[in-house]
């Protein structure tokens, strides 16, 4: 009987500190400083958006005309899979990057294998389009002109449920050189030194 309810002990202990971890690290999709209630309602297997439609260049997006012309090159996907941010079952992974129309599209996905949900938010467009950049090879740093949040959710706090995910991304007006590295600044989450190749 004793060992039944230590090992119960254990269970709640163990919940609790997952949401301790998930309400302290790496809780907002955005900025983490942001504040509001969190939508309650669970997210379904995976939160997709329409985001191959809205805010910038898609998957599998061909150039127009007869064929790119020499300061437009041809559009480009560009697999990553590079993990950004990993704490108790929460992670950020940057999962491609695609190259289209002199734009760069970064696209992240925000998955909860933890058994908590995790509550993320959005800030206002102003906020989201200062709170990320990237800096190129040569030193310039270029803010992105669209994100999944300031198309979709500006200003709004939700949760990710267990055993879900959300697909993220941001649009950048440049395109690396390929085989050059820049600096993916995403939010308040680590650096990321990624590498186009």
């Amino acid at each position: 009987m004793t060992k039944r309810y230590a090992g119960l002990l254990a269970v709640i202990a163990a919940t609790a500190c997952l949401a301790v971890v998930g309400t302290l690290g790496g809780w907002y999709l955005a900025d983490r400083t942001a504040s509001g209630p969190v939508d309650p309602t669970p997210s379904g297997p995976v939160a997709t958006t329409a985001a191959a439609t809205t805010g910038g260049p898609s998957a599998g997006s061909a150039a127009t005309g007869s064929g790119p012309s020499p300061s437009q090159p041809a559009a480009r996907t560009y697999p990553l899979d590079e993990l950004l941010y990993s704490r108790a079952g929460l992670t950020v992974t940057l999962a491609s990057a695609e190259t289209t129309g002199g734009k760069l599209r970064l696209n992240l996905t925000y998955r909860n294998d933890s058994s908590v949900a995790w509550p993320v938010s959005c800030p206002t467009v102003e906020v989201d389009r200062t709170s990320s950049r990237i800096v190129l090879s040569d030193g310039r740093t270029v803010r992105p002109e669209s994100t999944w949040c300031t198309t979709t959710r500006p200003d709004e706090s939700f949760s990710i449920a267990p055993g879900t995910r959300v697909e993220s991304w941001g649009v950048f007006p440049v395109v690396p050189e390929a085989g050059s590295s820049f600096e993916l600044s995403w939010y308040d989450f680590p650096a990321l030194d990624v590498r186009l190749r």
